[in-house]
């Protein structure tokens, strides 16, 4: 009987998690030391009955080691398919703002939406400063205020998927080189300078 009852609890838990909607923060290294760089994406995940991804606006809050602000971040921009008035977002001293993409879907005119779900939307390097000192950890996290999927193929119909997107979170830490490996590393810079 347990065994029935754990397995009904795992059936349930992956049902759920194949049902998650919204936005999420993938980052290729989460820990870096300074001077490394990573890449950060936004990827938006519809409902398993909704036919494709359609359009988000959001911005993404960026918390560097305690102060707010887009630090150490470039190279924003839009991944394809999105191509519905896209803007990769503004640098801010809260994060990044002001993120709208979308992906055209059209029927009547043999235009569709690529059905991708999840699909990477977004993409951005985060370069960790040399400049601040030791280890710190930059937090992100989503603000979504308008998510929606096409509902079908063939038809033009969009809907709100809002209420049910759940926000994420992800973190970058930043761990200085132990004294010794700095000091092995301007080392064999030296000598490579010597040759």
């Amino acid at each position: 009987m347990q065994r029935i009852a754990i397995a009904a609890a795992l059936a349930l838990g992956s049902t759920a998690a194949a049902q998650t909607v919204g936005v999420s923060i993938q980052i290729d290294e989460p820990i870096l030391a300074p001077g490394d760089s990573t890449s950060v994406r936004l990827v938006a995940t519809v409902l398993d009955r909704d036919y494709a991804f359609a359009v988000a606006d959001l911005d993404l809050r960026i918390d560097f080691d305690g102060t707010p602000g887009a630090r150490g971040f470039s190279d924003l921009g839009i991944l394809p398919p999105m191509d519905s008035g896209p803007s990769a977002g503004v640098p801010t001293d809260l994060g990044i703002e002001a993120i709208a993409i979308g992906q055209l879907h059209f029927p009547p005119a043999s235009i569709y939406a690529d059905p991708t779900n999840p699909i990477p939307f977004w993409e951005a390097t985060f370069t960790a400063p040399i400049d601040a000192g030791g280890g710190y950890v930059v937090e992100l996290r989503t603000g979504t205020s308008r998510f929606e999927a096409w509902l079908d193929r063939d038809s033009t119909e969009i809907v709100s998927r809002l209420d049910l997107a759940i926000e994420d979170s992800a973190t970058i830490f930043v761990i200085p080189a132990p004294p010794g490996v700095a000091v092995l590393a301007a080392g064999w810079l030296a000598i490579g300078r010597r040759r």
